[in-house]
């Protein structure tokens, strides 16, 4: 039970959302060829895997790609948690709009209403003393600039195919 309250605590604010889904747009335009940003849709589904422990676990640099971490659920038999994404953007948007509402807010991220894309902005503040992240925030976050990188590399009928989603 002491690992579920920890998870809730963990990802009960969209605050943490709003780094996550700031630190997956900036990987996404790092990795794109032309430096381009992804559209808003995509938010929602990073948000629906960065917020599972199940779905966030496989990710690493030591994948190649979106299509080596599809396959990673089959190779383990866990083919099942691939297909709670769909019903997990679903159950997230409220929370992934709260994120990306403070990521806007806080000068994260601009939304360019015309394309409906997400661009990373660059921090005006940096942490101080004691306000550093959390170790565990951290590392979600380097695994939300791995996401962010490898949806970089497929447009989203692609995207939608190896996680299986309907947009």
């Amino acid at each position: 039970m002491g690992q579920l309250v920890e998870e809730v605590k963990h990802w009960n604010t969209p605050i943490v959302g709003a780094f996550l889904l700031w630190r997956f747009t900036k990987g996404y335009c790092e990795g794109h060829p032309n430096g381009d940003a992804p559209i808003g849709l995509l938010h929602f589904v990073a948000s629906a895997i960065l917020t599972n422990k199940k779905l966030l676990e496989p990710i690493s640099n030591k994948r190649k790609d979106l299509q080596s971490y599809a396959r990673s659920f089959e190779k383990q038999k866990d083919s099942d948690i691939l297909l709670t994404i769909q019903d997990r953007t679903k159950e997230k948007r409220d929370y992934t709009l709260a994120a990306i509402d403070i990521a806007i807010t806080e000068g994260l991220m601009v939304w360019d209403a015309h394309s409906g894309k997400l661009y990373p902005c660059d921090p005006k503040n940096s942490c101080s003393r004691g306000k550093v992240l959390k170790i565990k925030i951290e590392t979600d976050g380097n695994k939300a600039e791995i996401l962010g990188k490898w949806f970089s590399k497929h447009d989203v009928p692609t995207i939608a195919a190896y996680l299986e989603v309907v947009f």
